[in-house]
């Protein structure tokens, strides 16, 4: 019984060390990658999310809205504290929300507390909604 404590103690440490989630992160310089480590895209400080091919998917009004580089169309809403909020009815979240940053990075959380992203501090501010209409843009032909 106490082996099993130890067990679930050790793995409960590790799941908590900043890197070992398996989940979508935004880097320093703004590289954003799923969770399979693939490059997916960009963002900037600016709030301008692009592709990989640098082509602008979408950027952050100066309301903080998230908008549709093709159609205009405002698709969330990101906070001033970085908390997001989606408007579409396509994906299942209901708003993530962000945590301090700790060595740099900051966890991406959705409203059951679950690791949905880490983002890097420099990009607290759009960094949710970057990983969130990346991973949820659908794949162009």
């Amino acid at each position: 019984m106490i082996l099993l404590g130890i067990v679930f103690t050790f793995q409960y440490v590790v799941a908590q060390v900043p890197g070992n989630y398996k989940a979508p992160k935004i880097d320093e310089g703004g590289k954003v990658t799923n969770s399979n480590g693939d490059h997916i895209g960009w963002v900037t400080k600016d709030g301008v999310i692009k592709d990989t091919k640098g082509n602008k998917v979408a950027a952050l009004d100066s309301e903080g809205n998230l908008v549709d580089a093709a159609t205009g169309k405002k698709m969330g809403k990101a906070e001033k504290n970085g908390n997001y909020s989606s408007y579409g009815t396509t994906t299942p979240d209901k708003g993530w929300k962000l945590g301090d940053a700790q060595n740099g990075m900051c966890h991406v959380k959705d409203e059951k507390g679950n690791v949905v992203g880490q983002v890097h501090e420099n990009y607290k501010a759009q960094g949710a909604c970057a990983i969130h209409c990346l991973t949820n843009q659908p794949k162009k032909k």
